[in-house]
């Protein structure tokens, strides 16, 4: 299968003109991201996260004692941009307590937090140490996002469940990339299909809950795992279950809720 077969009519990408730049942008971007991220997990109630790890299928038995290193991010991410409380998420409420400066990069990277979108992507293409250009299966439209790591594992035809964060002439991945499959071009065309079919806004701002995808994908025995280095970059593990994500969280390890205390004594015993 060439990865031009993957091509749709509709391509949104800019020419890669000056990869020097676009690092030093992506880097900056994801240094931001990174920061503001660190501030909003600190927010995080209780009632919040255990919410979105039900929603998810990370919170069993009333308590995260199931829950591993790899899949924190998984959760937080879900947490921050899609649990709402007054019709409004993590990002939202940040912009009206913290407002920065209009034309500062921390706005602009807010404002790419603010109108992220969750959904299945597959590879079209590989751009050596810079990243990828996908394809959304529910939009159909061509991104390419920066990403060192994707651009060394990932290959044309990889279909992954991801949100993005899209800015000026480029996307960078955001919270958790889950791998699903490699896929030849029908299959892609009959996942896509069904994608859209399945994919229907269920609340005011005309988006979906993509809980049942991030479910789906931790459930699925047959597919990759990742392994996270920090919030942007990952190595992939292919034909392992993701039943278990990473190493156990240990006993002693920060508790995953924010609470600041061990995990051992927080929601490890938590009923």
């Amino acid at each position: 299968m060439s990865s031009t077969d993957l091509l749709p009519k509709k391509d949104v990408t800019s020419t890669i003109a000056n990869r020097e730049e676009l690092l030093f942008r992506y880097k900056r971007m994801r240094e931001l991201g990174r920061d503001i991220s660190d501030k909003l997990v600190e927010g995080l109630s209780r009632d919040l996260l255990d919410e979105g790890g039900k929603k998810i299928g990370l919170l069993r038995n009333g308590s995260f004692d199931l829950l591993s290193d790899n899949a924190i991010p998984v959760l937080m991410d879900y947490c921050l941009y899609e649990l709402r409380r007054n019709g409004r998420n993590a990002i939202d409420q940040y912009l009206i307590d913290f407002p920065p400066d209009p034309e500062s990069d921390e706005m602009t990277c807010l404002k790419a937090m603010q109108n992220t979108i969750y959904s299945m992507f597959v590879v079209v293409s590989t751009e050596r140490g810079l990243g990828i250009k996908v394809r959304d299966l529910y939009s159909q439209e061509i991104s390419f996002v920066v990403d060192l790591n994707l651009a060394y594992t990932a290959e044309p035809g990889l279909v992954f469940a991801s949100r993005l964060l899209k800015f000026d002439g480029f996307s960078a991945a955001c919270g958790a990339v889950l791998p699903i499959s490699v896929m030849n071009a029908s299959d892609i065309d009959n996942l896509s299909n069904l994608f859209a079919e399945s994919t229907i806004p269920d609340r005011e701002d005309g988006r979906f809950d993509p809980a049942p995808l991030i479910r789906a994908c931790l459930k699925d025995k047959g597919l990759s795992t990742v392994e996270y280095r920090d919030t942007t970059s990952l190595t992939m593990r292919k034909n392992q279950s993701t039943n278990d994500i990473g190493s156990p969280l240990g006993r002693n390890s920060t508790c995953p809720c924010g609470s600041g205390k061990k995990f051992k004594k927080c929601c490890m015993n938590r009923s």
